[in-house]
């Protein structure tokens, strides 16, 4: 709905800015001369003015709005510029060709077709480098809007993606900290304290790293990590989460040792293990196993995150979309657009899994250099 308002907004820009040049060329009609006599040869009234006046626009404000959908065809800036400029002079042409016609149809309904194409040859040549100069103009302004709305584009989707990894942010460290978590893990490691204290130490340094992660992240507004850095900060959650269910959680990893270096958005993997902990292993007296697998695919990052917990039907997935999830999908949705895939595969008594593949990069600049507004969506779930 509100796209539908923003662009009918912009259509009534667009008629509210030729009506003046309309205006404009009507009054240079009822004190025309010159060549302009030859068609008709007395002084037009106020309203034989403006239908002339009007005439002569509105080819050109008609045929705009195909320019308009030109340039958004051929956007700025190109990746082909003989291939921009070509295509460009081509329509040109075309654009003046057709207007020059528009107004040889003008005057043929008052002169009749051989004598309109007789005074047309008068000012063919001119009418055509005229064509020219405005087809020019009005891609010039079609280019200069385009670039400008997805400058807009660019700086909300980029409000909305700190807003959201925030809210990942902040959602993780309340799943660390939430009282049953810490009370369990205070319980276990006084319990170590007693019978183990160097599993104790290590369990706290382990915590100690992990809340330094989600720290470090906030406070540096990092948007991006090293895989091998997110990792590590699953593995600390984990080993936290094996002092209060013991065996009955097991980990398995299958990471490829090329892509560690590879950069995602931070906080990414630990909501995917969350949400499997909590449905797929804690509610089971025999626990179960998480597999992490992370490999190189065709010039994409995979992940996934799977357990063989008791699983769910999708379409119950689908209308509960955890927030660990949900915010995981579309913060994936938002840097990325369609070069990004997130997808939920379940069924009762099949597990869970959660795969997801980004652009794989080792590169901070070139994973924030994405454009999502290019780009549309197409993230799974």
């Amino acid at each position: 709905m509100r796209g539908t308002t923003t662009r009918l907004r912009g259509w009534m820009w667009y008629v509210a800015v030729w009506i003046p040049v309309g205006l404009i060329y009507s009054m240079s009609q009822k004190n025309r001369s010159g060549l302009a006599m030859l068609v008709e040869p007395h002084p037009l009234s106020w309203g034989g003015a403006l239908v002339e006046g009007f005439g002569y626009v509105m080819p050109v404000a008609l045929l705009g709005i195909l320019i308009w959908r030109l340039t958004g065809i051929l956007a700025w800036p190109p990746k082909r510029v003989w291939r921009f400029v070509a295509l460009h002079l081509l329509a040109a042409t075309m654009f003046s060709l057709l207007w020059l016609a528009s107004q040889a149809g003008l005057i043929a309904l008052g002169t009749g077709l051989p004598t309109a194409l007789q005074i047309v040859r008068t000012f063919a040549g001119f009418q055509f480098l005229d064509g020219f100069f405005v087809y020019g103009l009005v891609a010039a302004i079609s280019h200069v809007v385009r670039i400008a709305t997805r400058l807009r584009e660019q700086e909300a989707h980029v409000a909305r993606s700190d807003a959201l990894r925030m809210h990942a942010e902040l959602a993780a460290l309340r799943g660390q900290l939430n009282p049953h978590f810490l009370f369990n893990t205070l319980h276990t490691l006084t319990a170590l304290v007693r019978r183990d204290p160097a599993t104790a130490e290590n369990a706290l340094e382990r915590f100690g790293d992990m809340l330094r992660y989600v720290l470090d992240v906030k406070r540096s507004a990092r948007e991006d990590v090293t895989l091998a850095d997110e990792i590590q900060f699953v593995r600390n959650y984990l080993s936290l989460e094996q002092l209060r269910l013991g065996d009955r959680l097991r980990v398995v990893e299958h990471l490829d040792p090329d892509v560690m270096d590879c950069v995602l958005p931070s906080l990414t993997l630990q909501p995917l293990v969350e949400n499997a902990i909590k449905y797929g292993i804690a509610p089971r007296k025999t626990g179960g196993t998480i597999t992490i697998v992370a490999t190189l695919q065709d010039e994409l990052l995979a992940l996934e995150v799977r357990d063989d917990g008791p699983g769910a039907r999708s379409d119950i997935v689908d209308s509960a979309g955890g927030v660990g999830l949900r915010a995981v999908r579309q913060r994936l949705e938002t840097r990325f657009g369609g070069k990004a895939h997130f997808a939920v595969t379940t069924a009762p008594a099949q597990g869970f899994i959660v795969r997801l593949a980004l652009p794989a990069s080792t590169s901070l600049a070139a994973v924030a250099a994405f454009d999502p507004a290019q780009s549309t969506a197409s993230i799974h779930a």
